[in-house]
């Protein structure tokens, strides 16, 4: 597929109060939106977004196990069913008000919801919809997808985040660079609030897969995604598939350098981390 010129995960912690069901954080999305414009006005109208579902979706989705789907010897039952439903009519509602700010801003931006186009088997993606992306994309359009529900072939269903959707995306459409836009400043050698924890500027992907330096990593109770633990997995398993060919930069939201790092991929030390590979 052609190349993107850059792929940006905005997320949910970024975008909203995470631990206050389904509140958005304005300025936050405002911000991120100012961004996708400047890319627009560079000429980068060749980008994709993708959004976390912070706290609209991961209580519902907490609340009926959604994640966890069903074990192989049951059925779906109803109370599943409605936290599927409850859990997309939420992400969904994200969805449209990331799409509209966009809009508003002059960018035109498409909600795409992966539901259905996407599914799984055991959590893991065994089909996606990018080719709807791709059309869209080549429309002249900017898609906006995020993290969602999927029907999953032996568990009914599961949550499909939008780290995964991001990897999943990196890996057809060979961006430039990938930015993750977090509420931190990037990686930490172990959570931001741990006394001693500290910036990581660098994080190196060796031959086989393993980083250095090694991060302790935490989630929260309702988060049915991974948390950190997942972001980070999905950065390294980026830049270890391409052979470093897509960087990966993870900075905070509202930052001078999150605006860089989308624009140019570049980021100053101290100001977030960078993935590279560590050739033999």
């Amino acid at each position: 597929m052609a190349v993107v010129d850059c792929i940006i995960k905005i997320g949910g912690s970024a975008l909203t109060q995470k631990n206050q069901l389904e509140t958005l954080k304005a300025e936050s999305l405002q911000g991120a939106a100012a961004i996708v414009h400047k890319l627009c006005v560079a000429g980068e109208r060749r980008c994709i977004i993708v959004h976390g579902a912070g706290s609209f979706g991961h209580f519902q989705a907490k609340e009926h196990d959604v994640a966890s789907g069903t074990s192989a010897r049951s059925v779906a039952n109803d109370n599943l069913r409605r936290g599927l439903c409850l859990t997309r009519v939420s992400v969904t509602k994200l969805n449209h008000l990331v799409t509209n700010q966009l809009v508003t801003c002059g960018i035109p931006a498409v909600g795409i919801s992966p539901f259905g186009t996407w599914k799984t088997a055991s959590k893991n993606v065994i089909q996606a919809g990018t080719d709807i992306v791709k059309d869209v994309l080549d429309s002249g359009y900017v898609p906006v997808l995020h993290g969602d529900c999927a029907l999953d072939l032996e568990q009914h269903c599961c949550i499909l985040s939008g780290d995964k959707i991001i990897e999943v995306l990196a890996k057809n459409f060979s961006p430039r660079r990938v930015v993750f836009l977090t509420d931190v400043s990037g990686i930490y050698s172990c959570p931001p609030d741990t006394p001693g924890a500290r910036l990581v500027d660098s994080i190196v992907i060796g031959p086989d897969g393993n980083m250095k330096p090694p991060v302790i990593t935490s989630a929260l109770p309702h988060d049915s995604t991974g948390g950190v633990s997942l972001k980070l997995q999905t950065a390294v398993n980026i830049v270890f598939q391409s052979h470093g060919a897509i960087p990966v930069l993870i900075c905070k939201l509202g930052s001078e350098a999150a605006e860089r790092a989308c624009l140019t991929g570049e980021l100053k030390e101290g100001e977030g981390t960078k993935f590279s590979f560590m050739e033999v």
